[in-house]
């Protein structure tokens, strides 16, 4: 029975190259992060009202109403509390 031992000997070239693909490529993600950003502008996101927020829950209430009267119940309520304890 024989062993075959391989030794990988790399080039002063190899570096360089991974390097500059590395490179190429973190510029190409950089550059379409820029082109996305710049053609899919969002607005920035806002603070919802005290009555959105009440709102927000009163819809979760809702969908609750039927299956859990008792848990709906809490969240109107809730959401009315919510609202006359932060009103401006």
């Amino acid at each position: 029975m024989t062993t075959n031992a391989y030794q990988l000997t790399s080039s002063a070239t190899a570096p360089a190259v991974s390097s500059a693909t590395r490179e190429f490529f973190a510029a190409t993600s950089n550059l379409f992060s820029a082109l996305h950003a710049s053609l899919f502008k969002t607005a920035a996101p806002r603070d919802l009202t005290v009555f959105e927020e009440a709102e927000q829950v009163r819809l979760l209430a809702e969908s609750y109403a039927d299956t859990d009267r008792g848990f709906a119940a809490d969240l109107f309520a809730a959401a009315d509390r919510h609202e006359l304890q932060n009103r401006a």
